[in-house]
């Protein structure tokens, strides 16, 4: 089954750590659909869905979503989570706050601040203030999983990959040129 990765904005552009999670929920399995959830985040929703990683993007828009409450996001997400195996998130205060409750409601228990997918269902996190690790399999259908953001690269856009190499190809061009002006 496929990953649902909740992403993190502020109605206007992702969160840095949403690309992170993306990674991270890509290694679980590579069909990875992100649901986005907020009032006018359609800034937001496009950049999401230029990810390269990510197949289909769910964007929930009404009033009462503006402020990023756990309480109005829970429900929504754990109707969603009927669809998938995995629900990711970041293990910021975002998803500290959040992930608790979707794990509660869905009767499963969370993995907590994973450093590594080893498989998908298999986990490593650190335990002991991160002075030793923990490797945890869940059997669990369905998997409420935190992700340390700063373990995971940071997924580009493709279409930051495509400007920059445009970019560096008219550099080149340029650069010929002046040689050849001399």
């Amino acid at each position: 089954m496929s990953v649902l990765l909740i992403a993190e904005h502020n109605n206007k552009e992702l969160r840095p750590f949403t690309l992170n999670a993306a990674t991270a929920a890509s290694q679980i399995d590579g069909d990875v659909h992100a649901v986005i959830i907020g009032q006018n985040c359609d800034e937001a929703a496009k950049s999401l869905s230029e990810l390269p990683l990510i197949k289909k993007v769910i964007h929930v828009d009404a009033a009462h979503y503006q402020n990023f409450v756990a309480e109005n996001f829970a429900p929504v997400i754990v109707k969603l989570a009927e669809n998938y195996s995995h629900v990711v998130c970041s293990a910021n205060t975002f998803g500290k706050n959040l992930m608790p409750r979707i794990a509660a409601a869905l009767d499963t228990s969370q993995i907590s601040d994973i450093i590594k997918v080893i498989s998908p269902d298999t986990f490593l996190r650190p335990i002991y203030a991160g002075n030793a690790f923990a490797t945890v399999k869940s059997n669990d259908t369905k998997k409420c999983v935190t992700i340390r953001p700063t373990s995971f690269d940071h997924l580009v856009k493709s279409l930051d990959i495509q400007n920059l190499l445009k970019e560096k190809k008219l550099n080149l061009i340029d650069l010929n040129l002046e040689l050849q002006e001399l």
